[in-house]
């Protein structure tokens, strides 16, 4: 052995106190059996340090280290093996000091710092392990700590081989079966057998997971530990088949596989283990049969979601005839799933189904029909009614996103209730309110008042006003309500929403220019420009001298598509000179019209919100806008389903149709068909009328693209929204970005009293304005060692309600640990940065052995 690396371990081991119990001089005993090391330690310079030979009586060593030199720091050389206990004489100095040796394994134990004589032995036994010098520093790099016994050295060796930069049990247990199930072709599984042993890693995994080690293997454990997680999510309603697997007591175990799911890094193969044992032991005809309030929480398997799924899908086709169960409970179920590992995989169906119990529940709200007088339809269909359609956009979209076919039958139920029910019940209800009469609705603002109505007051407010008016092509009201939300939560302003009776018929040429500002309109059937005080207003060109001369301001026309690709720059010089800014979008229409697109026209839907957002943001943000108002020349009607020929109507052949469309006719007078409706217009001369079929019904004109309609009167077509945004900056005391929303606990008492427990929290502000939603997750932590003493859950705040009630958030709990301690943290982080939101103090006080027990 070299000298010099014997006086550097040596050097070490007398400056490092924390290889010390006591203060004061040390004395670090030498043995040397063989006496090979003696000309080293004649060699040795050890400063402060004297050096000692064992030769006298042990009556003479003593004496000389208590009595004449007490306060010498002393190495002592024993070219001698060391005695018996019951025959060593220096016993009480030697056991307040520390023992050396210069053999390979002394020099290893005393380089970790170790205080245990017996680890010299460990090290020994695992001679293989320590030869290479990569996993010698390796263990030394760990820093373990002087006090650890056998078992938390072997544990450090076994993390080790693993690859791990600290000795972590946990995440050992994890690597090795992510190794794979199967020990042979286990390479890790292979060092551990080579290194150290099989009986070393199956203590840990005892100790860390309660898992029995009689007859262990790799694909046992995971298997238990995975059924004993599933059996605890599921309130252990365990499937008979499947108790046997299930380790007793589970928290430990339920802790284990919490925790790797949450992993982001090991998560991935966590799933790949899981679906292997789903398909081992035939998880799906395990629980096919179970109940979906057993299953709502689990997260086990995969097939919990797809079991869950195919049963919430049996249940809605089944409500879709006859309205036998509460949905309620159903929603909470979905709900419970977004935060869940597996739901990325089934977000789309999930979202789906979602909406396909709003469109059920919405249609348990009147089983009494719709009909009322016109306006009230009008007003209820803006209040309340539009969500129908929004709700069945929703399903349409999420459904074309979903794998699989599993939606495939609700599909066809949903197109059913919608077209049978929604659209041909308020159809003929509105149809019949309307009668044969003026276009006009008594107390219903008509969209040529536009102008008048929302843009002029704010330009006569003062001389340095500006508005920008958005356009937003068959923008309809359901779409507009949506877009509402997106604004009230993504930007700082006072937001408003509400509806206009559009023109007749419902077409962009005619819809554009009942926006502008002017006294005459005049449609002429055949001509593609509408004349609003004698001028055209076809073109952006046209629309601009329209609004310089009616709307007495400098006025201008933009694209929304130009003013997106400007820089805050340019689109400040775009509209500097000028009051009254008119933008124009195009994404809804521009697809919707086209027969080989119109399939998209409800995802173009989401596209055009994402774009308007955008537009707003820009205007208020960059180019520092402040009134803004959102409307559309039309709205539309849309269904998935093929158009059958019974909703055609075959175009009239009388001479007097001037104009003929899918969705409205233009005559020189009233038809004799009392399945037509015939209205007069305030903006046609020589008496023209408009014709529409009732309901939602088309007029047979030949081509493609029959499901995306407008021209008619439904209300889905004529409802107009006007969105009129007021932009509000930062005042002093509110100055800053955006914020994100906070967070309550709602609990008359802190205090846990069951494994298993319900946690209700609020949120404390709504989505909207400055105030933007936030994911957090939420657990109970032991104060000493900062760790989960139960499973870690998500949840969103994303409520924009503006009651606390309809902000609340139930959480089910579940403690993890056997022996918690009385009094935990319990702590709310923001999922993103994991800055702490909430900590509050809580008491412990499960009683009795109550090992998940209902409670």
């Amino acid at each position: 052995m070299n000298t010099a690396r014997i006086q550097n371990t040596l050097e070490i081991l007398f400056q490092d106190s924390a290889r010390w119990l006591h203060p004061g001089r040390r004395v670090v005993f030498w043995y040397d059996p063989q006496q090979q090391f003696t000309s080293s330690f004649n060699e040795l310079q050890l400063e402060g340090v004297e050096k000692l030979q064992l030769a006298d009586t042990a009556f003479t060593v003593k004496y000389h280290l208590l009595v004449e030199q007490p306060n010498q720091t002393f190495l002592l050389y024993a070219p001698f093996a060391e005695p018996a206990p019951q025959e060593n004489w220096l016993l009480d100095i030697q056991k307040s000091g520390l023992t050396f040796s210069a053999d390979p394994a002394a020099l290893i134990y005393a380089d970790l710092g170790l205080r245990s004589r017996g680890l010299e032995i460990v090290i020994r036994e695992h001679e293989k392990f320590f030869k290479s010098r990569k996993r010698t520093e390796a263990l030394q790099a760990m820093g373990i700590s002087p006090d650890s016994d056998e078992r938390g050295l072997l544990l450090a060796m076994l993390s080790v081989l693993a690859g791990l930069k600290v000795p972590d049990a946990g995440t050992l247990i994890r690597r090795v079966l992510l190794g794979g199930l199967l020990e042979s072709d286990n390479a890790l599984w292979s060092d551990i057998e080579r290194f150290i042993s099989p009986e070393a890693f199956w203590e840990v995994v005892q100790e860390h997971t309660d898992f029995p080690k009689q007859n262990p293997s790799l694909n046992k454990l995971f298997v238990q530990l995975l059924i004993t997680h599933f059996a605890k999510s599921l309130h252990d309603t365990i499937p008979p088949q499947l108790a046997n697997q299930v380790i007793t007591p589970g928290q430990r175990a339920y802790a284990f596989i919490d925790q790797w799911m949450r992993d982001q890094q090991d998560s991935l193969g966590w799933k790949i283990l899981s679906s292997e044992v789903a398909e081992q032991l035939h998880i799906f005809d395990a629980i096919e049969n179970l109940e979906p309030e057993v299953l709502f929480e689990a997260a086990s398997f995969e097939v919990v979601d797809k079991v869950l799924i195919r049963t919430c899908v049996k249940t809605l086709q089944m409500q879709m005839g006859q309205q036998i169960t509460e949905l309620t409970p159903w929603r909470t179920w979905l709900q419970a799933r977004h935060t869940l590992i597996w739901f990325p995989q089934y977000e789309k169906i999930y979202q789906a189904l979602e909406a396909a119990i709003a469109l059920l529940e919405f249609k348990q709200q009147y089983p009494e029909g719709f009909r009322q007088p016109a306006p009230l339809l009008f007003k209820a269909y803006a209040s309340d009614l539009h969500s129908f359609d929004k709700a069945y956009r929703h399903f349409i979209v999420k459904s074309d996103d979903a794998q699989g076919d599993i939606l495939k039958g609700l599909i066809d139920d949903v197109e059913n209730l919608y077209t049978q029910w929604f659209l041909d019940s308020l159809g003929e209800a509105w149809s019949d309110a309307l009668g044969n009469n003026n276009w006009e609705l008594e107390g219903i603002a008509s969209q040529t008042r536009f102008f008048g109505r929302h843009v002029f007051p704010i330009l006569e407010r003062s001389d340095r006003e500006k508005v920008f008016v958005i356009i937003s092509d068959a923008l309809r009201y359901e779409v507009a309500s949506e877009l509402e939300e997106v604004i009230k939560k993504e930007v700082r302003g006072e937001t408003s929403l509400e509806a206009q009776l559009g023109v007749l018929p419902s077409v962009t040429r005619l819809g554009m220019a009942a926006l502008l500002p002017g006294s005459k309109l005049e449609l002429i059937p055949g001509d593609d420009d509408v004349r609003l005080d004698g001028l055209g207003t076809k073109g952006a060109l046209a629309r601009q001298k329209v609004l310089n001369q009616n709307s007495r301001v400098e006025a201008t026309v933009l694209s929304a598509k130009d003013l997106l690709e400007m820089n805050t720059d340019e689109g400040r010089a775009a509209v500097q000179p000028y009051r009254l800014i008119y933008i124009y979008h195009n994404v809804i229409d521009a697809i919707g019209d086209q027969a080989s697109s119109e399939r998209q026209v409800l995802s173009a839907c989401k596209t055009a919100i994402s774009e308007l957002l955008r537009l707003v943001k820009k205007i208020c943000n960059s180019i520092n806008g402040t009134n803004v108002i959102i409307t559309a020349d039309h709205g539309f009607l849309y269904q998935r389903r093929p158009i059958q020929e019974a909703d055609k109507r075959p175009l009239p052949s009388s001479e007097v149709v001037l104009e003929s469309k899918r969705r409205y006719l233009l005559a020189r007078e009233q038809l004799n068909d009392s399945t037509l409706l015939h209205f007069s217009l305030p903006y046609t001369e020589n008496g023209t009328v408009a014709i529409v079929p009732r309901g939602s019904l088309r007029f047979a004109v030949q081509g493609a693209g029959a499901q995306f309609v407008h021209g008619g009167a439904s209300l889905q077509e004529v409802c107009v929204p006007v969105i009129t945004y007021h932009h509000q900056r930062a005042v002093k005391g509110d100055e800053g970005p955006a914020r994100k929303v906070g967070v309550q606990v709602s609990a008359r008492v802190r205090r846990v009293t069951n494994n298993r427990f319900t946690l209700t929290l609020v949120q404390s502000d709504a989505v909207e304005g400055r105030w933007r939603s936030r994911q957090i997750t939420v657990a109970f932590y032991d104060p000493q060692t900062n760790t989960p003493i139960t499973d870690v859950r998500g949840a969103n705040l994303s409520s924009t309600s503006p009651h606390p009630s309809d902000r609340e958030i139930n959480l089910r709990l579940t403690v993890t640990t056997a022996n918690p301690p009385s009094n935990v943290y319990l702590i709310v982080k923001d999922a993103d940065d994991e800055s702490e939101l909430l900590r509050e103090t809580w008491a412990v006080s499960l009683g009795i052995a109550n090992d998940f027990g209902d409670f």
